[in-house]
């Protein structure tokens, strides 16, 4: 019989097919297209950005057009007030009311393009220098 050898040092035993590199680095649109964690986090701040655009328009309409009814029952001096023989509630609602909504949509659009803007950029960063 021979006798046991003895190892002063530890010995890691790995399989070499199943071994992979520790960390593996990827592209944000890679992230994306696998659903992983970070992926998901990348689509839920989007999804957020444009979520916190839409309320703060729909907000700012609730404050403002639509509250003129309670306005117009409160004060009864401005349902009396006529411009050319026009109540003032009537140009209030059918001219004033068509550019503030006008404006919303537009401030709300910008804000929706320039959070696809960013996300688009932060996906594909080739795009950004083959545009400058």
């Amino acid at each position: 019989m021979t006798e046991p050898r003895t190892y002063s040092g530890r010995v890691r035993v790995t399989n070499p097919l199943t071994s992979a590199p520790a960390h593996v680095r990827r592209s944000v649109r890679q992230e994306i297209d696998e659903s992983t964690g970070v992926g998901e986090v990348y689509m839920r701040s989007l999804i957020r950005s444009q979520l916190m655009a839409a309320l703060t328009v729909m907000t700012t309409l609730l404050l403002s057009i639509g509250a003129l009814p309670i306005v117009f029952l409160t004060f009864d001096s401005i349902t009396d007030f006529t411009v050319a023989g026009v109540p003032l509630p009537w140009i209030v609602l059918g001219v004033v009311v068509y550019p503030a909504l006008f404006f919303l949509g537009w401030l709300y659009l910008r804000q929706v393009e320039r959070a696809e803007q960013d996300f688009t950029e932060l996906v594909e960063p080739h795009r950004r220098d083959a545009s400058a």
